[in-house]
């Protein structure tokens, strides 16, 4: 019997993230052509979405080491 024939892994770093390094330039240049005050307001709202992760994960790794009734 024949092994079954695997698909091509095509390039090796992978398209997913040339997709992601593709929107990121974009997202950076449009951010760039803004004027100042929105610019202001994507970094209020990044560190506000930065701290809502790290309050996720915090919660869930303290939630982990309780014992459960």
């Amino acid at each position: 019997m024949s092994q079954p024939l695997r698909p091509d892994p095509g390039w090796p770093i992978g398209g997913g993230l040339l997709v992601v390094l593709a929107v990121t330039l974009v997202v950076g240049l449009q951010i760039g052509a803004m004027p100042w005050r929105f610019r202001k307001q994507m970094w209020q709202l990044q560190g506000a979405l930065a701290g809502g992760v790290a309050g996720l994960v915090v919660g869930y790794v303290v939630g982990r080491g309780r014992p459960r009734p």
